[in-house]
């Protein structure tokens, strides 16, 4: 049985060194099955469904692999491997604002990157940025109380993390928590000050909260960035009637 497993590993071998993947799996699958521990197959099978794009089939042969062994090297570089791929396919998914897509790819970067060793993982950066990615995800679907779970997480990792405060701050802006948003979008503006955005939702969180006047401040910086801004010229030209409103009620009263 050894002599047959091997014979069908090899072949394997060698149809995934010439580029013949479908070919490749299921000579693996066949060495997998004659051995069920035998985990370079199974890593050779992940190997040959990653170069096909198959990340679920890949995802399931690695995690065989790393029950048989989860300190093998060769099966933990290709766990690495698979995040990356569901991490590049989240964006390219919240990029074309397919945001339940990027959600589902995302948390299963999150997923196989909880059971990476820290010194074989990209970087401490690049996973902390797995969080900001789909707390921007749950932002596109108007999840926000999803969004600000993922954005807590990512800024409990690293504090100066601009993207996640701004998404923060956005995120409890639209859900009403106004005066939970101020801290984070002032923290944007001290590092980032010409982010048009930062300062417009400030303005709105400043206004609901009642502080009229740091909502004006707010919107008139807005727009001396951009003054075309078309959100904050309208935000200006509601601020504008509100402060109308507001003196005329003190004349009417004499005060």
């Amino acid at each position: 049985m050894n002599a047959i497993k091997e014979a069908h590993y090899n072949l394997g071998i060698a149809y995934l060194e010439a580029g013949q993947y479908n070919r490749a799996v299921p000579e693996f699958e066949a060495a997998v099955k004659l051995d069920p521990n035998f985990i370079s197959a199974h890593c050779a099978l992940c190997r040959a469904y990653l170069e096909q794009d198959e990340l679920e089939k890949a995802g399931t042969a690695i995690t065989e692999a790393l029950k048989l062994d989860a300190n093998h090297q060769p099966a933990l570089l290709l766990s690495g491997t698979i995040t990356e791929a569901y991490q590049d396919r989240g964006k390219a998914y919240l990029d074309d604002k397919r945001y339940t897509e990027a959600v589902a790819a995302f948390q299963k970067a999150i997923a196989l990157a909880a059971g990476l060793d820290d010194d074989l993982q990209d970087s401490h950066s690049e996973n902390t940025h797995i969080y900001v990615h789909l707390g921007a995800a749950y932002i596109g679907m108007k999840a926000y109380q999803q969004a600000i779970e993922a954005l807590q997480h990512a800024i409990a990792q690293d504090a100066d993390l601009v993207d996640a405060h701004y998404n923060l701050g956005y995120a409890y802006v639209e859900q009403g928590a106004y005066d939970q948003a101020i801290p984070h979008l002032e923290r944007v503006i001290a590092v980032a000050p010409h982010l048009k955005r930062a300062y417009y939702n400030l303005a709105r969180a400043y206004q609901e909260s009642g502080n009229l006047e740091a909502a004006t401040n707010a919107i008139t910086e807005t727009l001396k960035l951009d003054a075309n801004y078309q959100p904050a010229r309208e935000f200006a030209d509601t601020m504008k009637q509100t402060h109308y409103n507001k003196g005329t009620s003190h004349f009417n009263k004499k005060n």
